[in-house]
Order: structure tokens, then sequence, then C-alpha cells
């Protein structure tokens, strides 16, 4: 989603990418809701959720056999997406490691952070402490479908709302935050996401214009957001107050917003001289 698209089409390719991804979200949500309408045990879902989920992850798995090498991939303009030849895990990792001096990178570690953070607080202590089982589904399917509606609606706004780059991106950040009723509350925290991770990788796609550098800029971005995730769901297990949380995790994601913009100001000074 970073590397294949040309310049001008990163946005719509990320909204491509992010809407099908949580399509499996939104699945995901109707599985245990039709699976498990007429439970009244709310403590778990039944053995049929777990095996129809099992079953998804295979046919997954076999469909990704079918994609094709990055070599064989042409753009829209005719070029190809890379020439590069697969380097070894030794190369990788220490390439990756390198990120870590990379300033830019530094830049961006605050948005990796925070980018998955909020999960614990979401899932656990919104859906899951003002909802039973059953509706728990159904707020599922809305929350990843309003992950579709932020992605396409921050795709479009990267790619063709604003000639400039910079431009785009000061005018994506305050979309997406409305605040309704626990169930309205839940959807735009999925809105909220999409559009907020989009704009990262969207970021992070603008860092470069081959395959190879934006695929280590984006393992370094989900690294750091794993990180952020385990401390996050730590700190849920331990029992946090829940206004602690929602202020961390409000405070994180706001932080961010200076650097990423940081990052991008410098990327189009660079492709303006």
């Amino acid at each position: 989603m970073t590397s294949y698209p040309t310049p001008a089409r990163k946005g719509t390719y990320i909204s491509l990418f992010w809407s099908i991804f949580n399509m499996g979200g939104v699945i995901g949500g109707l599985i245990p809701f039709i699976l498990n309408y007429h439970r009244t045990q709310a403590e778990s879902v039944n053995d049929a959720t777990y095996i129809t989920f099992m079953c998804f992850i295979s046919a997954g798995v076999a469909l990704s056999l079918a994609i094709l090498p990055p070599s064989r991939v042409v753009r829209d303009d005719g070029t190809r997406c890379t020439n590069i030849k697969y380097s070894n895990v030794s190369t990788e990792a220490i390439e990756i490691l390198k990120l870590f001096r990379n300033w830019k990178m530094r830049l961006l570690v605050p948005a990796a952070w925070a980018s998955n953070f909020f999960y614990s607080y979401q899932f656990n202590n919104v859906n899951g402490l003002m909802f039973n089982l059953r509706t728990r589904g159904l707020n599922n399917v809305f929350y990843w479908g309003a992950q579709m509606l932020g992605s396409v609606g921050i795709g479009y706004v990267m790619d063709f709302s604003f000639e400039s780059r910079r431009r785009r991106d000061w005018i994506s950040k305050p979309l997406g935050k409305i605040f309704a009723g626990p169930f309205v509350l839940y959807f735009s925290y999925g809105l909220l996401d999409a559009m907020f991770q989009s704009m990262v990788y969207w970021v992070i796609g603008a860092l470069a214009d081959d395959s190879e550098t934006p695929s280590r800029y984006t393992g370094f971005y989900k690294g750091v957001q794993s990180a952020g995730s385990a401390i996050a769901w730590q700190i849920d297990t331990h029992k946090a107050p829940l206004l602690t949380q929602l202020i961390i995790n409000w405070s994180l994601t706001t932080l961010s917003y200076p650097a990423v913009a940081a990052n991008n100001g410098y990327n189009e000074l660079v492709k303006s001289s």
C-alpha cells in the first residue's frame, strides 16, 4: 500500500487496503453476533464461532499464495514497482536497527506507539463494559465499518483535495471526531482510528517512492506499534482507572500530530527544492 502506487495515488491505495483489511473486522463482528444471538451467557462465545474463525484464517493463508512478487507488479504509469532482489534476514535486521538512528523514523515513534495503544480501552472498557455479548458483536460490525468509511474519506483528502501534500496533511487531522452516546462514541473511535493510521501510512509512503525503503519504514512502524499495544494491555490488566487510560490515549495521540506534521513538512521541503 505504500510501495506499489504512484506518488499521486498513495492515499487511494492505503484506503483500498484499509477497507479490505477492516472488512475482516466487519465479518468478524457478524459471526459472533449471529452465532450467539440467542445465548444468555455473557462469559464466552460458542465453539462454532471459533471454528468459523479458523476456517476464514485458513482460507486467507491459501489465498496469500496467489500474491504476485513485487517485480511482476506494474503501476498505472507503466513502471514496475521494484527490480530489487530479496535480501537475507541478517541484512534486513541490520537495516531495521539503523532506522532507530534515523530522525525521520524517530518522529514517527509517538504516532506508532499511540496507534494501537487505545485498543484495550476501546474494546475492554467501552464495548466490553457498556454492552452485552450480543450487542458487542453488533457494535464491532459498525466499528470496523466506520474504519472502512474513515479510510476512504481520508484517502480522498490525501490524494485529491489539495495540490500540496503538506496542506492535505494538515486538513485531514480534525475530521472524524464525533461523540454522542456509547454507540456513536464507539463508532467514532473506529472512524478516527482509520483516519489516523491511514494518515501515518500516507506520510510513510511519501518519505520514499521505491519499494524497499517504505517496506522497512512500515516494519519499523508496526514494531513500535506492537510494543505500545503490549504496554497498553498490561495497563488495562492492572486495572488502571478508566479516566486515566482515556487521558493517556488522547495525550499520546494528540502529541503525535506535531511530530508527524514536522516529518511531512521536511519531506515537502526536500521535494520542492
